[in-house]
């Protein structure tokens, strides 16, 4: 694996096929370091099958709203794409 401050992350957001959202950054410039990452993602959370966070600071607009269909990606070179479809749950209430 290449060193780390020399990947590449990239954030997708795609929409009815389309790019809703696309950005990218360098791994170096995450706000947190790995080690932090880890330790706050496993103060409240059990991941007996491993685990992902990034930090990556990658942010769509304000006025940008996730919607039922669309498809994230998040890519980092050298790793790998993580895929989720984004879903409507049960409303409150």
């Amino acid at each position: 694996m290449p060193a780390l401050h020399t990947l590449t992350i990239r954030l997708e957001i795609e929409r009815n096929g389309t790019a809703a959202f696309d950005g990218s950054t360098s791994v170096g410039r995450m706000a947190r370091g790995l080690d932090e990452l880890i330790d706050w993602l496993g103060r409240d959370n059990l991941f007996p099958t491993g685990r992902s966070a990034d930090g990556h600071g990658i942010v769509p607009p304000d006025e940008f709203t996730l919607q039922a269909g669309d498809l994230v990606r998040i890519t980092i070179d050298g790793i790998g794409t993580l895929t989720n479809p984004v879903v409507q749950g049960p409303r409150a209430g």
